[in-house]
């Protein structure tokens, strides 16, 4: 924009004309006071003038300023902000942001290459490769642009500046904090006790992350012998539990091992470790089967995975405090408040909290209040349609979730919340699984639901870390997202080198109301 009202213009032949029909007169020493939107569109008078964009002040020609707000219709941008016209320009009339996008330019470029050099790429033409060198080493005495140390001093300082960037985006899952680029060390806040961060070179993160490893130097220091999640559980046992622990046992449930078990109590659990669970490691029965001979020996065999360990902690240290009858903060149900909810956040805050398998969209959720705070939390949805089937009846439900407050047993909640729903809602049937990695269906015996058969292993992807479910890769996503649709879902994954990793399947359990 123009930052000056008037200007004062020397009066002569050229413009004696043009200024006396617009109306203005002039003294004896032939200098006039006009509004500068009066100057002539060739005027080279000097005016000031702000961008529009980054509001710098700057001089300007009168008769250039015109021809770049096109006759002063359009915002002004100074040289360093020039492109953002050029670009806004190019998405208007093109829909690109360059017109090197485009597809005509691209056209007329290849063609024009063809033409002069016989090739439809500038590197494919020795007589430019030739030029290139001849100009770099008349300049730089250098053959490669990459040798030039200014330029490589710029390139490495460009770097250091968007290193922890770079890496933060690749590795989204870890809290990366500070970093130094000459020696490839990181400062990270450990995603397993967030008091400490700790130090990593990137070569040792790489390693670890690829083996499954506890990332932490301070949880796993480097020169120990423990490695693995396994330690993270079994120092916690410790900790709450005096008895004896067995350590990576085998004689157990042959030929299988289990990581950490109790005699005493007849319970295991198991570490899976991603890199060294997925397909490519173990048979896609291997933690089923282990659940399986687990059970004939009247063991239960909690599993849990490397992402339960790093990123839901407190559920896994709570489950385990369950299964060994440890809990101390009990809760009758018979003093706590049944309330509907409908306040979805604090659903969802509460089963992220709590609930190892997280928040699940729900029509009903049902809660406990104990001095006005959810202690209990049971959630149910319409019973969704299977495969092959052309309906169900809108009067069948599923029990999508139930859960107590971390470390917090409510003694005869789940009864009551149930109880409350099959009189409130009159369901002729419900459905309900129990996913036999944590859990071996105990509180749906409770209930009295009926075990209807054991479903087959469900798998998830794994990516950044983390298991995903199936559900968000099928092959029609897929081939929206621009993948082969002449192969399957399966190979696609394999191609991106994203493996599955299987689980131990679920119990499914019926409720039937008889006589409706």
């Amino acid at each position: 924009m123009i930052i000056q009202e008037n200007v004062i213009i020397n009066i002569n032949n050229s413009n004696k004309k043009i200024y006396s029909s617009k109306g203005y007169k002039w003294n004896d020493d032939n200098k006039c006071l006009i509004n500068i939107k009066d100057l002539s569109n060739n005027s080279h008078y000097l005016i000031k003038v702000k961008c529009d964009n980054c509001g710098c002040i700057k001089e300007s020609i009168y008769k250039n300023y015109f021809k770049i707000t096109n006759g002063l219709t359009e915002n002004y941008y100074c040289d360093n902000c020039k492109h953002l016209k050029i670009k806004n320009t190019n998405i208007l009339k093109y829909g690109v942001k360059s017109s090197f996008e485009r597809t005509d330019t691209k056209i007329k470029i290849k063609n024009k290459l063809i033409e002069r050099y016989g090739v439809d790429s500038p590197l494919k033409s020795s007589l430019i490769k030739d030029k290139m060198i001849n100009n770099l080493l008349q300049k730089y005495n250098v053959s490669n642009i990459s040798k030039i140390e200014e330029i490589k001093l710029k390139k490495i300082n460009q770097l250091k500046k968007t290193w922890i960037d770079r890496l933060s985006k690749n590795y989204n899952n870890l809290n990366i904090i500070d970093g130094d680029y000459d020696n490839k060390n990181l400062k990270i806040n450990c995603d397993l006790n967030k008091n400490h961060i700790f130090d990593i070179n990137l070569n040792l993160l790489h390693n670890r992350i690829e083996f499954g490893n506890v990332l932490c130097t301070i949880c796993n220091p480097i020169n120990s012998n423990r490695s693995s999640y396994e330690d993270i559980i079994y120092e916690y046992i410790k900790t709450i539990y005096n008895d004896e622990i067995l350590l990576n046992n085998r004689n157990i449930i042959k030929p299988y091992e289990i990581d950490i078990f109790i005699p005493k109590l007849n319970i295991g659990f198991d570490i899976n470790g991603l890199h060294w669970h997925n397909e490519l490691k173990k048979d896609k029965n291997y933690h089923k089967l282990k659940t399986d001979i687990s059970l004939k020996n009247d063991i239960q065999l909690i599993q849990f995975y490397e992402d339960d360990i790093r990123f839901k902690l407190n559920i896994v240290k709570s489950i385990i405090k369950n299964k060994l009858k440890l809990i101390k903060n009990k809760i009758y149900a018979r003093k706590t408040e049944i309330k509907e909810i409908s306040d979805n956040k604090l659903v969802k805050d509460f089963l992220n909290i709590n609930h190892i398998q997280g928040f699940v969209n729900s029509n009903i959720k049902l809660g406990l209040f104990y001095d006005d705070e959810l202690v209990s939390l049971m959630t149910f949805g319409k019973l969704r349609k299977p495969l092959n089937c052309k309906s169900v009846n809108d009067n069948e439900y599923e029990m999508l979730r139930f859960c107590n407050k971390l470390n917090t047993n409510v003694i005869g909640g789940a009864s009551k919340l149930f109880k409350y729903f099959l009189k409130q809602y009159k369901p002729s049937k419900v459905t309900s699984y129990a996913d036999r990695s944590y859990s071996n269906g105990n509180l749906y015996k409770q209930l009295q639901f009926k075990m209807v058969h054991i479903t087959k292993p469900n798998y998830f992807y794994i990516i950044n870390g983390m298991r995903k479910h199936r559900f968000g890769f099928r092959k029609d996503i897929l081939i929206k997202q621009g993948f082969n649709k002449n192969i399957t879902e399966h190979q696609i994954m394999l191609n991106r080198k994203i493996y599955k990793i299987y689980d131990s399947g679920n119990i499914k359990f019926e409720y039937i109301i008889d006589n409706l």
